[in-house]
């Protein structure tokens, strides 16, 4: 039996400009995601980028409703 040795996970963050904010999404591992707005941690992890994408616009939002 031959073992498989996992392939390396890109760790590099995904940046993306959502209105005047800047949100990058990093996966941690195979399977998990984590996002941050303007560099501060979005709470939690996600199973997709597109879960964490969707979180970091929804925080996006909330920041852009609570400015004055």
């Amino acid at each position: 039996m031959t073992r498989q040795t996992p392939t390396p996970v890109a760790r590099f963050p995904t940046s993306f400009e959502i209105g005047r904010h800047l949100v990058k999404v990093s996966m941690v591992m195979e399977g998990r995601w984590t996002v941050a707005v303007d560099d501060g941690p979005v709470p939690g992890s996600f199973g997709t980028q597109a879960d964490a994408w969707e979180a970091g616009v929804r925080e996006a939002d909330r920041l852009d409703r609570s400015a004055p």
